[in-house]
């Protein structure tokens, strides 16, 4: 790992602690980031990432860096979308599906930083919703990884 991927690392980390105590870390807050929890797709362990993301007629909306070929979704998508969010304090289940739309639309309702990371180290942005399971308990059951 380079630096950079070392840096951005640890900096995924201190994210995602934040996110979990409540802290906001700019540009990110529980009212703009979530914690994605996939499962590797040859390794079956557990993998965490902090991602920005807007809710969207009660969807939520994350512009992919990497599109679909970003390891979180392929990831998800060999699980048939399935993955977890940690949304407003709670870990959640949820079903991942890649969609149509522009990236730049999304980006424009974000965080003005987040946007311009996400557009500084995209190569091929994609726009994927995730259902989850709301408060209520109305979603996919969950099941052991």
């Amino acid at each position: 790992m380079n630096s950079r991927g070392i840096v951005g690392a640890i900096a995924n980390q201190v994210t995602m602690w934040a996110l979990q105590a409540g802290v906001p870390r700019p540009p990110y807050t529980r009212a703009n980031a979530i914690i994605i929890e996939t499962v590797g797709r040859r390794s079956r362990r557990r993998r965490r990432l902090p991602v920005g993301y807007l809710e969207d007629g009660g969807r939520l909306i994350v512009v992919v860096e990497d599109g679909e070929r970003a390891d979180w979704v392929r990831n998800a998508l060999a699980r048939e979308g399935r993955l977890r969010v940690f949304l407003r304090g709670r870990w959640l289940d949820g079903k991942l599906s890649l969609t149509e739309g522009d990236p730049q639309e999304y980006l424009g309702r974000m965080n003005v930083l987040h946007a311009a990371l996400v557009r500084r180290h995209s190569s091929t942005p994609a726009v994927a919703q995730i259902a989850v399971a709301s408060a209520t308990g109305n979603a996919p059951a969950r099941r052991q990884h």
